[in-house]
């Protein structure tokens, strides 16, 4: 899942971009070379084919009508949801907006929206197709700005959460198999995680993710240097199975290194906040602010405690 950074007009106004959700899976191919923008000229006309090709899967047929609803919700499309990109991610937006006038007043918004690689090939759409849904329709949302945001909850809730890597994998898995051939399912990552029963398990899913390799002593360091080392009983010096395209590295590591960037903005952003607060509110000769409220000292000691050195 990505998240980007903007600020707009007279509101503060972010994304805050993490992962990019790109993935190592199939290694071969069932359909011509051609990619499924080939299909026509119009990008709706082709990712409507897309959508019938993977509603023909149970799974898949869940989770369209699944994004269909949440898309619903805020008056959008599924085509409003779904776009056609150089990438495979799904952008999410938080939006934090307060007035200048009024900074302790904050209003957040958050917003998603799916870009589907145009380079792909049939089969790799439909996977990515189904991956990229799965973070759209369960990945939970989070605030930043709290302050009970951490590092170990970020890395956790991006590989081992609800709508995280590891459940957009297991959707993939059954989508290739109730769509795809044995020859293409054996090419698969889909192989490694299989329990006793044939089914795709998620604790082995999870173990394949904190495979990571040479980095895990230099990893492991900088758990260990925020005292987070402990709670990743998983991680390990293993062949790696799954990397962060945007990062180019294990998806732990673009985790913590995601958590930092956020962080960075976030400092960067109240820093903002509090100039505007202690310019003092915008108010008539008259008006008062009531004694007992301090929300200046409040979000100094937070900003303090979370962004020294930032």
């Amino acid at each position: 899942m990505k998240y980007l950074l903007t600020i707009v007009l007279s509101t503060i106004s972010f994304n805050l971009s993490a992962v990019e959700e790109k993935h190592i899976h199939t290694e071969g191919q069932t359909t011509t070379a051609r990619t499924w923008m080939d299909y026509t000229s119009n990008e709706e006309l082709n990712l409507k084919r897309l959508f019938e090709l993977l509603g023909r899967s149970t799974t898949g047929e869940k989770l369209i009508r699944e994004a269909t609803y949440k898309a619903s919700r805020v008056g959008q499309t599924i085509f409003d949801v779904v776009k056609v990109g150089e990438g495979s991610l799904t952008d999410t937006t938080l939006v934090r907006k307060f007035s200048p006038h009024s900074p302790e007043h904050v209003i957040y918004e958050s917003r998603s929206v799916v870009y589907l690689s145009r380079h792909l090939t049939w089969d790799d759409a439909l996977l990515d197709l189904a991956h990229e849904l799965t973070h759209f329709v369960y990945r939970e949302g989070f605030n930043p700005y709290a302050e009970t945001f951490n590092a170990k909850d970020f890395i956790k809730s991006t590989i081992e959460g609800q709508g995280g890597e590891v459940q957009a994998f297991l959707t993939e898995c059954r989508v290739l198999k109730e769509l795809f051939s044995s020859k293409v399912q054996s090419r698969s990552n889909c192989q490694k995680i299989v329990d006793d029963l044939g089914q795709p398990s998620y604790r082995k899913a999870v173990e394949l993710f904190y495979h990571v390799g040479s980095y895990y002593n230099s990893f492991h360091g900088q758990l260990s240097k925020r005292s987070i080392a402990s709670s990743f009983s998983d991680l390990k010096p293993e062949k790696i199975n799954f990397v962060s395209s945007a990062y180019g590295v294990p998806y732990p590591l673009a985790a913590l290194m995601e958590f930092d960037l956020v962080m960075s903005k976030v400092c960067e952003n109240d820093k903002k906040r509090l100039a505007y607060m202690q310019q003092g509110p915008k108010r008539g000769s008259n008006d008062r602010a009531p004694a007992s409220v301090n929300p200046q000292t409040r979000i100094m000691e937070s900003f303090s405690s979370r962004c020294s050195g930032k």
